[in-house]
């Protein structure tokens, strides 16, 4: 049955100071989730849905964690990786995720999510609430204000527990625009879950954190 969702936390504005030049942004949801990630398992199972980076691997690796990697842009439907929008009523289905049900403590989903229509991206994260344990959490970005679309951003790579850069994905990777998100929409997309936080950065991206609310009678 579908949870009632929490009542929606306050968007908080992130602040990023940082030297000239520098492209890196500060994470206000990276660190809880490496902390909420290992409360469900000591060593938990993460899974990743951006370009493959071997810095955020060895990153989670040193944190104890069992990484997986799903780069979705090559799982995308054929008719977004062109930049075409489906047909109305007739969503593109998304390919689904080949592991069973309570795989991971923890998914990255970075901006993987925003690149798909609104319906695509329920459907999507139905699948990734069933991949998740009891208290397992998703961090995920959304470019761009609200209700405005924007182009994927590339490769997120983690530099620190509280700081992330994005860099200029491989030129092999699939360019897909974001779709256009209010806020709303958002919030509707993780009713199923607990929304940690959502922050704005300067930049306009959103930074959502939800977990997936553990069963009653459960620690």
């Amino acid at each position: 049955m579908v949870k009632k969702m929490m009542a929606a936390p306050m968007i908080q504005a992130a602040q990023t100071p940082r030297a000239s030049g520098d492209a890196s942004f500060a994470s206000q949801c990276l660190g809880e989730f490496l902390s909420r990630v290992r409360r469900v398992d000591p060593h938990p199972a993460v899974l990743d849905l951006g370009v493959l980076c071997g810095a955020n691997i060895a990153f989670l690796g040193a944190k104890g964690c069992r990484v997986s990697v799903e780069s979705l842009p090559a799982a995308l439907p054929e008719t977004a990786a062109r930049g075409q929008s489906p047909e109305k009523g007739n969503p593109t289905p998304i390919s689904p995720l080949g592991y069973p049900p309570e795989s991971f403590s923890g998914v990255l989903a970075w901006d993987s999510i925003s690149r798909m229509t609104v319906a695509d991206a329920g459907h999507f994260v139905a699948t990734l609430w069933r991949l998740l344990m009891d208290g397992g959490v998703i961090l995920a970005y959304f470019p761009g204000g609200p209700g405005n679309a924007a182009t994927s951003a590339g490769r997120y790579r983690i530099l620190a527990e509280n700081r992330l850069v994005v860099e200029a994905a491989p030129k092999h990777t699939l360019s897909v625009p974001t779709a256009s998100f209010q806020n709303r929409d958002i919030y509707t997309l993780f009713s199923r879950f607990d929304v940690v936080r959502l922050s704005q950065l300067k930049s306009g991206t959103r930074e959502v954190l939800v977990a997936r609310t553990r069963r009653p009678g459960k620690a």
